[in-house]
């Protein structure tokens, strides 16, 4: 059976992601890095190394969520890659703003008062060390409608994940919940370091992430990782309370 035709449309889009791509591998070259089409396909969560390259060279049309994921790793607005596709994200993301919005209002929940962790920075590479709890209160307590019984949150310190997450901020961590491509994590290490990236997947028993910022793309071999812990809520300092308040 013959392949249809892609759209003209849609073989622009190729024509547009093959110069990213290739500004890409021109970037990493220049740091002493090499990334292939497997690299992308993986990092994407997609399976061969034929399904970048079907995207890339014009034999499957670009779609919304796989424009969304190869932006993403390639750091680049989705309009670069596909200016009709794009507008696309622009109402999906209206109509999820409104939707929690609904949320907000009819939602019954009282949530909880999430404990806040000591910590210890180990230096400018955006590592750290848990150091604990301070007493039974933690370093105090943040609120989170969507939190589980063993969350905890971590405190922002530095510039390093600004503007995600600035200096001062709380991120929320969730042991219970399941980590989501494209989402923060906080990643434990076995000799103790603990780090906040955005998740990517992982292959082959190597754990795929993104520096926070976007522009650093990091491997680890799960031999290393003790846990990987969704980020569920980022809270501003207002929120914090160094006592959870009593019920009126």
């Amino acid at each position: 059976m013959a392949r249809r035709p892609l759209s003209l449309e849609r073989q622009q889009d190729a024509d547009r992601l093959k110069k990213v791509w290739a500004a890409f591998r021109e970037s990493q070259k220049s740091e002493g890095s090499k990334v292939t089409q497997e690299d992308v396909s993986f990092a994407c969560g997609w399976g061969t190394q034929g399904a970048f390259s079907a995207y890339l060279n014009a034999r499957t049309p670009l779609n919304l969520d796989a424009l969304i994921k190869l932006s993403k790793y390639f750091g680049v607005n989705p309009a670069e890659i596909s200016p009709s596709l794009a507008t696309g994200i622009e109402s999906v993301s209206i109509e999820q703003e409104n939707n929690d919005k609904q949320m907000i209002t009819t939602n019954k929940r009282a949530g909880r008062w999430v404990p806040v962790k000591a910590y210890s920075k180990m230096g400018d590479d955006g590592y750290y060390q848990d150091m604990g709890y301070l007493g039974d209160g933690g370093d105090g307590f943040v609120p989170s409608l969507t939190a589980g019984p063993n969350a905890y949150a971590v405190k922002g310190n530095g510039l390093s994940m600004y503007p995600e997450i600035r200096h001062g901020w709380f991120a929320v961590c969730d042991p219970d919940e399941n980590p989501v491509s494209t989402e923060f994590v906080e990643v434990r290490f076995k000799d103790g370091r603990r780090t906040i990236k955005e998740y990517i997947t992982i292959v082959n028993n190597v754990l795929h992430l993104i520096g926070v910022n976007g522009e650093v793309r990091l491997t680890y071999d799960m031999n290393e990782i003790e846990a990987i812990v969704p980020i569920i809520d980022i809270v501003p300092p207002s929120r914090h309370m160094h006592d959870i308040p009593l019920r009126s």
